[in-house]
Parts: C-alpha cells; structure tokens; sequence
C-alpha cells in the first residue's frame, strides 16, 4: 500500500486531508487509482485503508507530512512526496496526471462536494444525488459551489 501512496500522483504535494482523499476517490471512479475502497463519512467518501497507507509511507519515509495551524486555529496537513525515479509512461499514469492537474484547480470544498455527488450516485441517490449533497452538506453547499463541483466532475469526465 505504502507504493501505491508513493506513486499516487507522481511527484506530488496536497495541502489537507480532505483534499487527499477525494484525489484518491476520484482517481479510483476513473479507473486509475490504486483499488482503495471507500465508504461514505462526514465529508463524503472516505478510505480508512488509505489513512492507513499514507501513515505507512510516512513510517517508510515515503511521504513526509507537514502540519500548519490555519487562521481560524484549525490543523492541517501538507503531504508531499517525491517518486525515486519518473514513472513509465503509461495510459494510466497520464490519465492520473491529467486529473490531478484539474483536481489541483479547485478549493477542497469543491472537491468534497463533487465527490459526496459521485459517490451518492453509484451508492442509492442516483435520481437526485445533488439534492442529497445539500441537505448533507446545507452550510457548505451554496449554488455556486454547487455549479463549481458539477464543473469540476464534467472536466473530470465523471
């Protein structure tokens, strides 16, 4: 696991842990992930298997997290990593750069509302999957963010 966390997005750094979890997700609805399983959490689709990896590749020396304090006094986290040699070139690892390059366009809240979408799709809210979205998420899913995650899954082809 802790390889599949190393070469997740080639050389890489993501700020936050929501965020790296709904890059994971995505880059497993397109095929091209690392075959993490994820379940439904406070915010959206969550991998306990994948915590598990990047604590492994942190162990590893794989990945090396920074920790910052935001200005309303709130932690996070900063992931980077930093692949031994350029992966081969492959139809999936450019599939994962491409994806990353749009996932890296947008805020985190984006991202965990396009994802919670996603996932309620293809988890019994197929009809209105956005309507679920916002009553799960009343404060953050204003209209425009909303339009912004319904961008976010079109680019991604989702």
């Amino acid at each position: 696991m802790a390889k599949a966390v190393r070469s997740f997005g080639l050389a890489w750094s993501l700020v936050g842990r929501t965020r790296f979890q709904k890059t994971a997700y995505f880059l497993e609805a397109a095929g091209v992930g690392y075959g993490f399983g994820f379940s439904y959490h406070y915010y959206g689709p969550y991998s306990e298997e994948l915590a598990v990896a990047v604590s492994d590749a942190e162990a590893l020396g794989l990945v090396h997290t920074d920790w910052d304090t935001s200005q309303s006094g709130f932690s996070y986290a900063i992931y980077h990593a930093v692949p031994p040699k350029e992966p081969a070139p492959s139809d999936q690892n450019r599939r994962r750069k491409e994806m990353l390059a749009v996932l890296g366009r947008y805020d985190a809240i984006s991202l965990e509302l396009a994802a919670t979408a996603h996932y309620l799709t293809h988890n019994g809210y197929k009809r209105d999957p956005w309507d679920e979205t916002r009553r799960r998420k009343t404060v953050k899913a204003t209209p425009e963010r909303i339009e912004k995650a319904k961008r976010l899954l079109a680019e991604l082809g989702l």
